[in-house]
Order: C-alpha cells, then sequence, then structure tokens
C-alpha cells in the first residue's frame, strides 16, 4: 500500500474552515425609570411596554416649546417675504426709470430712440392720441367760435 504525500482533500478542507462566530452586538444600558426620568428633567418615562413615553409635564413643556418657536419662524417667513417684495419693487423702479428715459428721449428727439420696440411702439401710439386729441380740441374750438361769432383765424 502505498501513502500519498497529498493530503487527502477533505482534511485540508476541515483545517481551512474555521467556525463562523457573528459579534456580539453590545446592549443598551438598562436605565431605570428613575434614571430616565431625571435625565430628561421630569420629561419622559419609562411606559408598561417598556417603551419612552412622554410625562404631562413633557407634553406641557414640548407644546411650550413649539408656542415660543412659531413667532421666531413667522417672523422669519415674514422677513423673506420683505426682502423678496423689496428685492421685486428694486426691479421695477428701476425698469420703470429706464422706461421713462427711453419715453423721455424718443420725445425728445421725435424719434424712436428706444432699443425696446415695445416701448417704441407705445410712444409712438401716443404720438398718435395727442395728434387726434388735438385735432378734437381744435375742432372743439372752431365750433365755440363759431356759436359765438368769433370769426376764425386761417
Amino acid at each position: 500500500m502505498q501513502v500519498s504525500s497529498t493530503s487527502n482533500q477533505y482534511q485540508s478542507l476541515q483545517t481551512q474552515q474555521r467556525p463562523v462566530t457573528l459579534p456580539v452586538q453590545p446592549q443598551a444600558p438598562k436605565y431605570s425609570n428613575e434614571e430616565i426620568y431625571e435625565a430628561s428633567q421630569g420629561n419622559v418615562i419609562r411606559d408598561k411596554d417598556d417603551n419612552l413615553a412622554l410625562t404631562p409635564q413633557g407634553k406641557t413643556n414640548l407644546n411650550n416649546a413649539k408656542s415660543d418657536a412659531t413667532p421666531v419662524a413667522a417672523a422669519e417667513v415674514q422677513a423673506n417675504k420683505d426682502s423678496a417684495r423689496e428685492t421685486a419693487t428694486n426691479f421695477l423702479a428701476a425698469s420703470s426709470k429706464k422706461s421713462q428715459v427711453e419715453i423721455y428721449l424718443a420725445v425728445a428727439t421725435d424719434g424712436k430712440s428706444s432699443s425696446n420696440n415695445a416701448t417704441a411702439d407705445v410712444i409712438s401710439e401716443l404720438r398718435n392720441v395727442q395728434k387726434q386729441n388735438n385735432a378734437v380740441q381744435a375742432y372743439a374750438t372752431y365750433q365755440e367760435a363759431q356759436r359765438s361769432g368769433i370769426p376764425a383765424l386761417y
């Protein structure tokens, strides 16, 4: 009988295998109800199911904290709204000044010196309306003069 120099595969497998050990999870320390009550300053206790629960004083303290935080949060929201409103107002003011300058320049130069076509169209329309108003006023003056007997000047 011959003895093999290589070890049996089963034996080599057994030597390589090690038993698997799961890490032990640390257990949270078990605090007594009095310790929990003292640490939470009377706000929390352990109930009969071993869960943490708010005491009546804890509920009152929580509601008071919410009540105190509400005006602060409302003030922050209002400040944000005011800031947004101020930014929009400043933008509109700058835009309005730009439009006023464009209108002034267009009227002063009697041309369309506006970079914005919409503004130029509005100016042109305003000029047409002004011409119509002048014509109506001139005709009304003429009619008034005719009724009063004043000869018209041509």
